[in-house]
This record gives structure tokens, sequence and C-alpha cells, in this order.
């Protein structure tokens, strides 16, 4: 199995800014250099905003210009307690203080004419890997009214606008807001910041399982996901990413429970596939999990089950990774027991 070659890519910009409202330091900027002094200057550039409208600008007018292959944003929050990643922006000034030119609005758009909300473009399965890695990061859809979102959105809208993108999928835009250090140390949050950030610039790769399921004519188990997801409407094998300590067996037990609600006992990988998509790669293994009983599935994380054989295996839209494994047993015949 050849694995592609990386794809070289121009940095990303991570970005901070200045005190704000008296504070004396804002360390959102701190944090901004440590990433780069960890990553590199090859793979990330940062730099300093002000906090007034020519500030918001900065990064959208980088980005207009192709300067950087992803963007991540980071900011204070006073009320937060974990660092929380900004999944929306919002077309709307609330700011209700002054920024640091003396300016105030409120309840004014951003961008006549944008959308009224803008989603993060980063992808959600790189956002939800992060997740899962760390204690420190969640989720956030409020990242407020004030010059925080004011150039989290126009980032956004520069994307949006001219569809710039990374390979086919859309250049990668996130703002985190940061909590006060006092109520998480420094260290852990350079930490959780550089886990997304290195997603950014790198696609994560994981190491996922396949469980390959047999009913009593010897057809094969496929499942579809389901409308809320992604990949909505393609097909896959049950399972997933295997965690950190897990065997391969160990994790396609799991992920064949908490998917179909079953046990199985699993034998020996019968294929394999290291696939490449847009923002991450999938070293994909396939484990024989033997015969079930398909009155014994109970759907969880799916909407659909069918039972294919040799000659039907291409009647489903199976996802990328797994076409290549299905190609094989379509030309080849399917895995013996």
């Amino acid at each position: 199995m050849q694995i592609p070659p990386p794809i070289k890519k121009r940095p990303i910009l991570v970005t901070g800014f200045e005190p704000f409202d008296g504070l004396g330091a804002n360390h959102s900027w701190d944090i901004a250099k440590a990433i780069v002094k960890a990553m590199g200057a090859e793979k990330a550039i940062c730099h300093l905003l002000p906090v007034d409208e020519e500030g918001s600008k900065i990064s959208s007018r980088a980005i207009r210009l192709g300067e950087y292959s992803g963007v991540l944003h980071l900011g204070i929050a006073m009320d937060r307690k974990r660092v929380c990643i900004e999944v929306v922006a919002k077309n709307k000034y609330d700011i209700g203080r002054t920024d640091n030119s003396g300016r105030i609005l409120s309840m004014e758009k951003i961008v006549h004419g944008a959308p009224d909300d803008i989603v993060t473009t980063l992808s959600k399965h790189v956002i939800d890997e992060c997740i899962e890695e760390s204690e420190d990061l969640v989720l956030s859809s409020e990242c407020g009214g004030y010059i925080c979102n004011e150039t989290y959105f126009r980032s956004l809208n520069s994307v949006l606008e001219l569809d710039m993108r990374v390979g086919r999928r859309p250049l990668p835009v996130l703002f985190i807001h940061l909590p006060p250090t006092d109520l998480l140390p420094l260290d852990r949050q350079i930490k959780a910041v550089l886990d997304v950030a290195e997603a950014i610039s790198a696609p994560p790769s994981m190491l996922v399982v396949g469980a390959l399921l047999r009913d009593s004519l010897g057809r094969i188990l496929s499942c579809r996901r389901p409308p809320e997801d992604e990949w909505s409407g393609w097909w896959e094998f049950p399972g997933g990413k295997v965690s950190k300590g897990e065997t391969l067996m160990d994790a396609v037990s799991r992920e064949v429970k908490e998917e179909l609600g079953i046990h199985v006992i699993p034998g020996e990988e019968v294929a394999s596939e290291f696939y490449r998509y847009e923002d991450r790669t999938v070293d994909l293994r396939i484990i024989d999990c033997g015969v079930i009983d398909p009155g014994s599935i109970t759907l969880i994380e799916h909407d659909e089950f069918a039972w294919l054989d040799r000659e039907n295996l291409n009647e489903v839209k199976w996802l990328p990774a797994d076409t290549p494994i299905i190609e094989a047993w379509i030309a080849n015949g399917l895995p013996t027991s």
C-alpha cells in the first residue's frame, strides 16, 4: 500500500489582539506567538491585530490576497472557563462600549448585503477530532458582538465572496475564545490551541476500523449516514476511529456495539486502504466480524442498512475511502470466511 506524499501548502495565519478595555495584557497574542514558535515559520505566521475597525479588516484583506492556507483567530473572553471553538460569526455589531479607536456601534450590520450568519469553514470532522482529543476544548455558538466577532465575520465573508479554497474545500477560518489564565493555565491553553492550529495546517491522519459483517446468505452489511451527517446519504462499513491505546479488535468491537447494539468477536483483517480526504487522511482497516442475525441490529448512528452480495455491491454510494475496497471485491470476489 503506497502512501501519497504530503501536500505542500502556504502557512496559516494566527492572530491575537492588543489589550482593550483597560486590560494591561491580552494573552491571545502570547498564545499566537507560542503557536508559531512551536510550528515553525514555514507553517504558521502570527499577526497582532488592533482592537478597532481597521484591525478587524487586516485578516480579510490577507485572505483576499491568497497569502495563507488557513486562518486561526484568537481572542480572550473573561466569562469562559475553557477554550471555546466558535462555530459561527454573526453579521451584527453589538459593542455597547468603545473599541480602542473610540468607535461605538450597536445592532448594525457589519457587511451590508452579506448573510446574517456564516459558519466556520473548518471541517466539522476536524473540529470534532480536536474536541475529542482535548478536555480543554468546547464548542460555542456565541462569538459576541465586539471586535472578535467583527474580525471573524469579515474573514469568513471574504472566503465566501471570493470562493477561496484549499483544494476542493473552502479555505479554513476559525475563531477561538480563550478563558482567563487563572481559570485555565496558559500552558494548557497553548496545547489546546496548538492541536487545532496543526489540524488546520495539515489534515489529521487517523486509524479507522470497519466491520465486515455477513448474514446467513453470505451478504455483507452496509449502513447509510443519517441526514444530519456531513456525508449524509453515503454508505459505509460499520466502524470508526481507533482510540488511543486500543487494538484494532477492541476498536471494531466497541464501534459495532455503539452503532448497531450487538456484540461481535472480531477475526482477521481482510482489507485495508489509505485514503486522503481534503480535510483528513484515513488508514482504513476492515476486520472480519463473522455472521450475525439481521434481526439483532438496532440502528443507533445510521438511518438505514442493506445486505449486499457481490453482484449488487455498487448499488449504494459508498464513502470514498471504502470505494477502492468495494471495487476490488466486485472484481475479485468477497473475502472468504
